[in-house]
């Protein structure tokens, strides 16, 4: 069952990475490689309902976090989740939520407050995908491109670690194999999952102590410290949404406390970005 659940995961993510659009059960059966018959009877084991059932549920909440996050009319965002009707997606998102579209938007100020109390569609425990391990990372040396951003940047990320690729080799790399993307951002913004204030992001590899970083790099000492381990598994591009989970469902859930102090993603040989079965480890400090 275990390799089903990673099927299944594979799965969930494409149909993540599409939203707001109808996934067929062709395709995401196809992505699983399972028959359409067999994805069916699998995921209404693994997961407890039809995969029908289940993207309904996700689509309102991507309605939910439009409502929340833009000022766009709430019938064009009616019709983006797939409803004919304004008073049809009323009706859905009230049995879902318990509040009517309207009230959601005037009253709710945060993701983490959206959902509290409401089991996220995506929130599924498929083997031990959403269970942080705990692991001690001694110090080290990452030396990387450096950039600040005013808000989370998918599209800005990218560039800055191509930028990092081509001067990659300028760095007497402990590992060429495995780059880490550190994040300094403090707890209490990504626990609010608040858009205000700097995050600074370097895009690095490990370099040996006392190297000093090649102009225009940055060189960041991070100290021995406790991890939260949380393993991610699909496209790069939801790997964004993976991070706004941790922080406002799996880290609460789990009991651990974070600390103010850098996050780390991890990039070594499992990574592929051109894959859906791409793996990345992301790293909260913990007490």
């Amino acid at each position: 069952m275990s390799d089903y659940g990673a099927r299944i995961n594979r799965a969930l993510n494409y149909a993540r990475e599409r939203l707001p659009a109808l996934v067929e059960l062709d395709e995401v059966a196809r992505i699983a490689a399972f028959s359409p018959y067999h994805f069916h009877r699998v995921f209404l084991l693994v997961v407890g309902e039809t995969f029908a059932g289940f993207m309904r549920k996700r689509r309102l909440e991507w309605a939910a976090m439009e409502l929340l996050n833009s000022r766009r009319r709430i019938l064009d965002i009616s019709l983006d989740a797939g409803y004919e009707t304004q008073e049809s997606f009323a009706r859905a998102f009230k049995a879902q939520f318990d509040i009517t579209p309207g009230r959601f938007r005037s009253r709710v100020r945060s993701p983490q407050e959206a959902f509290r109390g409401v089991q996220s569609a995506f929130e599924i425990q498929l083997g031990d995908l959403m269970k942080p391990a705990i692991v001690e990372w001694d110090h080290f040396v990452a030396v990387g491109l450096q950039k600040d951003y005013d808000h989370p940047d998918f599209s800005g990320a990218l560039a800055q670690w191509e930028a990092f690729r081509i001067r990659s080799a300028e760095i007497d790399a402990v590992d060429r194999n495995c780059c880490y993307g550190v994040s300094v951002v403090s707890a209490s913004t990504r626990r609010r999952n608040r858009c205000a204030g700097v995050f600074r992001y370097l895009a690095a590899c490990e370099a040996a102590d006392r190297v000093a970083p090649p102009e225009g790099m940055t060189r960041l000492l991070i100290p021995p410290q406790k991890y939260a381990r949380y393993t991610f598994t699909g496209p790069v591009s939801g790997f964004q949404a993976f991070i706004m989970n941790v922080w406002t469902r799996y880290l609460p859930e789990s009991g651990l406390e974070p600390i103010e102090s850098p996050e780390i993603e991890v990039y070594d040989e499992r990574f592929d970005l051109a894959s859906h079965d791409s793996q990345m480890d992301y790293l909260i400090p913990i007490r």
